[in-house]
């Protein structure tokens, strides 16, 4: 039992490593997810002619008390449980990928719906000290898990770069070559009877 122990102490300083890796990568997606669909989103309202939409809900914000405020910001959340249910039903019933991809969609459509609100409400939702609190850990988590994730990211991206580098020479020395077997496999196929 001595080696099994030695083992799991030995095994538990890196599972908690990764779980706090993961962690933050799940927050940085979530918040790269709430930053990118919002701005889709205001784009999809300048395309459609929405503009007017956000002074109007701005106006509307204005009039309201920071809990009323809340419940709007919440509605959103609120209103795609049915969805959530529905992606849960797909998977349920086998179709994997379609219910990862309906949740996945959801959930992206959700975060930008709710950061295109924050932007509107955050002034009155600050006005509640608990709300102000959590707001605050929320920016120094976010700081954090950049900063966790940070190294990773930047081999990830020299890794990137070498090997784009690698394939942008494999093709200047060799592209000709490569082209013509690919034209030469083409007019194989091309060249097969059908049956």
């Amino acid at each position: 039992m001595g080696r099994f122990d030695a083992f799991v102490d030995r095994l538990k300083p890196l599972l908690i490593r990764a779980f706090w890796f993961a962690l933050a990568v799940i927050f940085l997606i979530e918040s790269w997810i709430w930053d990118h669909v919002r701005d889709w989103l205001r784009q999809l309202e300048r395309a459609l002619g929405l503009e007017r939409i956000e002074p109007w809900l701005a106006g509307v914000v204005e009039k309201l008390s920071p809990p009323m405020t809340l419940a709007l910001f919440a509605v959103p959340m609120l209103g795609v449980l049915p969805f959530k249910v529905a992606a849960l039903a797909l998977l349920a019933k086998g179709h994997v990928f379609l219910g990862v991809l309906f949740i996945f969609l959801v959930k992206s459509l959700t975060l930008g719906v709710e950061a295109f609100l924050f932007d509107i409400c955050r002034d009155k939702l600050l006005q509640m000290p608990w709300f102000a609190r959590l707001y605050s850990i929320v920016l120094d988590a976010r700081a954090w898990a950049s900063l966790l994730v940070k190294p990773l990211k930047l081999r990830a991206l020299e890794s990137v770069a070498r090997l784009r580098a690698a394939a942008t020479a494999f093709v200047r020395t060799n592209g000709g070559d490569v082209l013509r077997r690919v034209a030469q496999l083409r007019d194989m196929m091309r060249q097969k009877p059908r049956a």
